[in-house]
C-alpha cells in the first residue's frame, strides 16, 4: 500500500558546530534510510554514513586545510577530500563541490533514498554559490552547478517535472533544464540559491536519487579565462544547506498468515448432580491456540428455573481462554425442593463461535427431602427492572448499568442481563458484549453490571446498545438503551500563502501558492482578495491577471480543496508595457493561519 511520507536534511541556516552538522546530516539520514555519499574527481565514493567517516568529521575551516575527511564549512555539506592537489590557495574551505578547471571534473554530493521511496518533490536550499567579484578578488566568474534527478539508477528525463526557482533576486540567473540535468548559476551576493523539482502530475514521474556537481565558471574574467591549464587555481564550489522533500512509500503491504478459528465443544454429552448439588461442565476447545472466548448458557429441559420451585439456578456468560488454553469449565447449580419426581434435564448450549458439538445434557437427580416438622414458608416473588431506561457513556469508558429488584429482599436472587447490538456492533468492536447472571444476596436492592466500550479514531454519530433483562419476573423498563458518544476530536482547517513569490518580469508570469493544515481529509475551499490598490498601482484584470482559481471576480476569486489536497497554485500573468508595481494579496473570511498575506511585484 502506498503511504506518503515527507523529511528534511540540513538546516536553512548555517551550522556552528560539527555536532550540529551531524546531527543534521549524517544521523538524520541514518534515521531515515538514506544513503549520503561523496564522489571524487577520480571517481572513488565515499560513504560518510559508516562509523568511521563519521567518527573523523571536522568542520571546515581555514585553519586546517588539509582535514580531508570534513563536511564543508558552516554553511552546509560538500564533499570530502575536495583538497585535491590542485588548488593553490592554502586558505582554500575545504569540502565544498568542487569543479576542477585544468580537467573539466567534478566532485558529486549523492543523496540516495531507500528502494520502496518515490520522492516526487525536493525543495533546495543551496549556499556559497558566488556571484563574480572584482578581477583578481575572490571568484573570478558566476559560479555554476548542476542537478541530476535518479531513479533504481537511470537519469530520469526532467521533462517529467517542474524546476521553479524561489529565492530569485531582482534579475536573476535563469534556471537551465536539459536532457542531463538543470544547471544553476549563482546570482545573489549573499551565495544562497534556493529552487524547488516537483513532478509533473499525471505522469506518475518520481525519483529516489540526487547528484549535486559543479560545472566550469559562467562568465570568467578575461584574465581567469586567458590563464593556461593546469594553472588555474578556482572555479565553481558551492554547499548544500537544506533539502525538504515529500514522497511515496511503495513498500508491498504482505499478505497475512491465515489463523486457524477455534472449535469449541463440551467436554462429554451428557453429565448428571444431584438436587442440591453443584455440577463443573468442562468445555475443550481445539484448532485456534490464539485468545478467544465462547458463550455459554442454560435452557429449561425437564427442569425448570423459574417458577414458584426453581429446579436450578440459571447459568450464562462467557468461557474466555487464555492464547494456549485448551479447557475452561462454569458451574451450574442444583437446587433443593420437596417434591417427589423423576430425575429433570437441563440443556446445556454454547454459542458465537465455531462449535464443534452441541448442546449437552445436565440430569439433576431427585433427592427425598428430610420431613420437618413445620413447613417452611414460601418465599415471596422477586421483580427485576433497569433503573433507567436510556444510559450515556463516553466512548471508551466504562458504563455502569443498574438493575434494580423489589419483593421479598430476605432471600438470594438471579436475573440474567444481556447486550444486544444496535447501531454499535460487538464485532466492529464497539463494545465488549455482555451476557451474565446477576446474583442479588439476601437484603440486596441493586446491583451494578459493567459495560465496557471502546474507542476507535473514526469521526461518527453517537451509536447505542440495546439492554435486556430476562429469566425471572420483569417490570418496566425491562430493556433499556445506551448510548456511545463519539469523543474523536476534529481538528480544523486553516489557510495560509506559501513562500514569498518572486517579482515578475514584464511580459512574463509568476506563481503564488495557497497552503492549507490541519483537518485535509475533507473537501475545503478559501476566498483570495486582491486589495484596492493605491493611485499609479497595478489594477486586475487591466495590469495583469491571475489563472487556476476555480472562480475569479475583480476582486480576487476563490481555491477549492479535494480531500487530501494541501496547496494550490496559482498563475499571475504580467502583459508586456502596463503598469508596474506591487500586488497586495489576503484572505477572505475563514480559518486563517501564518502568513495570511502576500505581496508580488510587478516590474
Amino acid at each position: 500500500m502506498a503511504t506518503p511520507f515527507n523529511g528534511s536534511l540540513g538546516q536553512t541556516t548555517n551550522f556552528s558546530t560539527i555536532n550540529d552538522l551531524i546531527a543534521k546530516w549524517a544521523t538524520a539520514s541514518q534515521n531515515k534510510g538514506i544513503k549520503l555519499s561523496g564522489i571524487a574527481v577520480d571517481g572513488v565514493e565515499t560513504d560518510y554514513l559508516n562509523p568511521t567517516a563519521i567518527g573523523n568529521l571536522t568542520l571546515a575551516t581555514n585553519v586546517n586545510p588539509q582535514s580531508w575527511l570534513s563536511y564543508g564549512s558552516t554553511g552546509g555539506i560538500g564533499v570530502a577530500s575536495a583538497y585535491d592537489g590542485w588548488f593553490t590557495d592554502v586558505n582554500k574551505v575545504r569540502a565544498e563541490i568542487n569543479h576542477n578547471p585544468n580537467t573539466n571534473q567534478s566532485q558529486a554530493l549523492k543523496v540516495k533514498w531507500a528502494d520502496n521511496q518515490d520522492v516526487t518533490s525536493a525543495t533546495i536550499d543551496l549556499s556559497s554559490l558566488s556571484v563574480k567579484t572584482a578581477p583578481g578578488v575572490g571568484d573570478q566568474g558566476n559560479e555554476v552547478g548542476l542537478l541530476q534527478v535518479f531513479n533504481n539508477g537511470v537519469l530520469v528525463p526532467t521533462s517529467n517535472f517542474t524546476f521553479t526557482r524561489l529565492n530569485a533576486p531582482i534579475a536573476p540567473k535563469p534556471l537551465s533544464v536539459s536532457a542531463n540535468g538543470v544547471t544553476f548559476t549563482g546570482d545573489r551576493n549573499d551565495g544562497s540559491f534556493k529552487f524547488k523539482v516537483e513532478a509533473k502530475p499525471n505522469t506518475g514521474a518520481a525519483f529516489d536519487e540526487l547528484r549535486f556537481s559543479a560545472k566550469a565558471y559562467d562568465s570568467p574574467t578575461a584574465a581567469y579565462a586567458n590563464t593556461p591549464t593546469p594553472f588555474k587555481d578556482d572555479s565553481s564550489d558551492y554547499l548544500v544547506r537544506n533539502i525538504q522533500y515529500q514522497g511515496i512509500d511503495v513498500t508491498p503491504t504482505p499478505t497475512p498468515t491465515p489463523t486457524p478459528a477455534s472449535v469449541f465443544q463440551f467436554e462429554q454429552g451428557s453429565y448428571t448432580v444431584n438436587e442440591g448439588g453443584v455440577a463443573t461442565i468442562n468445555v475443550t476447545r481445539t484448532g485456534g491456540t490464539a485468545a478467544a472466548s465462547i458463550n455459554y448458557a442454560t435452557v429449561n429441559g425437564s427442569a425448570k428455573a423459574g417458577g414458584t420451585a426453581p429446579d436450578y439456578t440459571v447459568a450464562a456468560g462467557a468461557l474466555n481462554f487464555a492464547a494456549g488454553q485448551t479447557s475452561a469449565s462454569f458451574t451450574v447449580t442444583a437446587l433443593n425442593d420437596l417434591i417427589f419426581e423423576s430425575p429433570e434435564t437441563v440443556n446445556l448450549v454454547l454459542s458465537g463461535g465455531n462449535i464443534g458439538s452441541n448442546p449437552s445434557i445436565l440430569t439433576i437427580n431427585d433427592v427425598v427431602p428430610t420431613p420437618t416438622p413445620t413447613p417452611t414458608p414460601t418465599p415471596g416473588q422477586n421483580t427485576f427492572s433497569f433503573s433507567a431506561a436510556a444510559y450515556s457513556v463516553n466512548e471508551g469508558s466504562t458504563a455502569p448499568i443498574t438493575i434494580n429488584r423489589s419483593g421479598d429482599l430476605s432471600i438470594p436472587a438471579t436475573i440474567l442481563f444481556t447486550t444486544g447490538d444496535g447501531t454499535a456492533l460487538a464485532s466492529q468492536p464497539d463494545y465488549i458484549g455482555v451476557v451474565q447472571p446477576v446474583t442479588f444476596a439476601p437484603g440486596q436492592a441493586s446491583a451494578q453490571v459493567p459495560v465496557q466500550t471502546l474507542f476507535d479514531n473514526l469521526i461518527e454519530s453517537n451509536e447505542t446498545v440495546n439492554l435486556f433483562l430476562s429469566g425471572g419476573t420483569l417490570a418496566s423498563p425491562s430493556a433499556a438503551v445506551l448510548s456511545i458518544v463519539d469523543t474523536t476530536a476534529v481538528p480544523p482547517t486553516f489557510f495560509s500563502y506559501g513562500s514569498s513569490p518572486g517579482a515578475i518580469a514584464d511580459g512574463a508570469a509568476g506563481t503564488f501558492t495557497i497552503n492549507r493544515t490541519g483537518n485535509t481529509s475533507v473537501s475545503a475551499a478559501i476566498d483570495f482578495l486582491i486589495v484596492a490598490p493605491g493611485g499609479g498601482q497595478p489594477v486586475n484584470n487591466v495590469d495583469f491577471n491571475i489563472a487556476g482559481a476555480s472562480a475569479l471576480n475583480p476582486n480576487g476569486g476563490s481555491v477549492s480543496f479535494n480531500p487530501g489536497q494541501t496547496s494550490v497554485t496559482l498563475t499571475m500573468n504580467n502583459p508586456v508595457g502596463l503598469t508596474r508595481g506591487v500586488v497586495n494579496l489576503g484572505f477572505g473570511a475563514g480559518p486563517i493561519g501564518a502568513p495570511a498575506s502576500t505581496a508580488i511585484t510587478l516590474l
